[in-house]
């Protein structure tokens, strides 16, 4: 099995607000089964240089880059492209629209065969076809 967190699990997990998420997310990179997406890494790096500049070198900076060099960041890949033009396409035709980054993840979850872990189980159940669940239970 293959798990893709999105940004809000690898943000709770690296602010150490869930130790049920974060036990789940070591148990899934010992297993082998964690994948980090670019573009959740390309969010985690925004918010940790935005804590950088407005109050200098952080823990929180510190913690994403552990992450990524223990985590190798998987790029979105030649299949990415069509699962992201359905979703969209599916999200906008209902008048369900998701965020862009969101939209992004979850095509990416898509494309790599992977259940998406996140605390929006809401907004990412209207994605077709993708396997969701949350681990942050505390």
């Amino acid at each position: 099995m293959i798990y893709l967190p999105d940004t809000n699990a690898f943000s709770a997990h690296l602010a150490s607000k869930s130790p049920a998420l974060s036990a789940r997310l070591k148990a899934g990179q010992l297993a082998g089964e964690l994948r980090l997406s670019v573009m959740a890494l390309a969010e985690l790096e925004f918010g940790a240089e935005k804590a950088r500049v407005a109050l200098g070198h952080t823990l929180y900076t510190r913690r994403v880059r552990d992450l990524s060099s223990v985590l190798t960041p998987v790029p979105l890949g030649a299949s990415f492209t069509g699962h992201y033009a359905r979703v969209r396409v599916h999200l906008v035709g209902r008048r369900e629209k998701i965020g862009d980054r969101d939209t992004i993840i979850a095509a990416h979850a898509l494309a790599l065969g992977a259940t998406l872990v996140t605390r929006n189980v809401a907004e990412f159940a209207r994605v077709p076809g993708l396997k969701v669940e949350n681990w942050q239970t505390d």
